[in-house]
């Protein structure tokens, strides 16, 4: 069974996809009702968590987010047919930086050091892509929006705040997490096997 399926039937990662899209809709709700801009760059404080989420709790983070989104969505005031579209790319942010920060971390100490920083940059850069232009493109081929000034929107605001204000995060919640034992998914129980060699 895949994870992202497994995930459903296993408690600990049910108590993650809710305690993920709990956070997600905390975080979503108040500045998608009140729009706050800093020097003209729209204050987006939940484009920090998908990749942080994601590296530290993989599948159930992407539940989470997408339940989430779809929760911030609807309880925000900006429920539309496009919150649907806005599912999946939640779903998939998370998944996709877990899945790219393991595969660059691979074979290394699970550090948040320079190595690290550097691979969340790149982490971020490639899965904001992705997301953002799926996201536009779906606007676009459902919707009739336009596709690059949607995608610049979109894109833009992301990335700013992703990485900028998600290394401040993941540098305080990381160590803690890992010592604990507070991460999830299939990539993480791969490496605490490793480690204990």
């Amino acid at each position: 069974m895949h994870e992202l399926a497994e995930v459903l039937t296993d408690r600990k990662g049910l108590a993650w996809i809710a305690a993920t899209a709990f956070l997600y809709v905390l975080v979503l709700v108040p500045f998608n009702q009140y729009h706050l801009e800093v020097f003209g760059i729209a204050v987006r404080p939940a484009a920090v968590v998908p990749v942080v989420f994601g590296i530290l709790w993989g599948p159930a983070a992407a539940w989470g987010l997408g339940i989430g989104n779809i929760a911030g969505d609807y309880f925000g005031g900006s429920w539309s047919l496009m919150s649907i579209f806005g599912f999946f790319v939640n779903f998939l942010y998370p998944y996709l930086a877990y899945r790219l920060w393991h595969r660059m971390m691979r074979g290394r100490a699970m550090r948040f050091d320079l190595y690290g920083l550097g691979c969340f940059w790149a982490v971020t850069f490639a899965a904001t892509l992705i997301c953002m232009l799926l996201l536009a493109a779906s606007g676009t081929i459902f919707f009739a929006r336009p596709f690059t000034s949607k995608f610049i929107s979109y894109f833009g605001n992301n990335i700013f705040w992703a990485m900028i204000v998600g290394p401040v995060l993941l540098a305080l919640i990381f160590a803690p997490a890992v010592k604990g034992r507070f991460v999830y998914g299939r990539e993480w129980d791969r490496w605490f096997a490793t480690a204990a060699k």
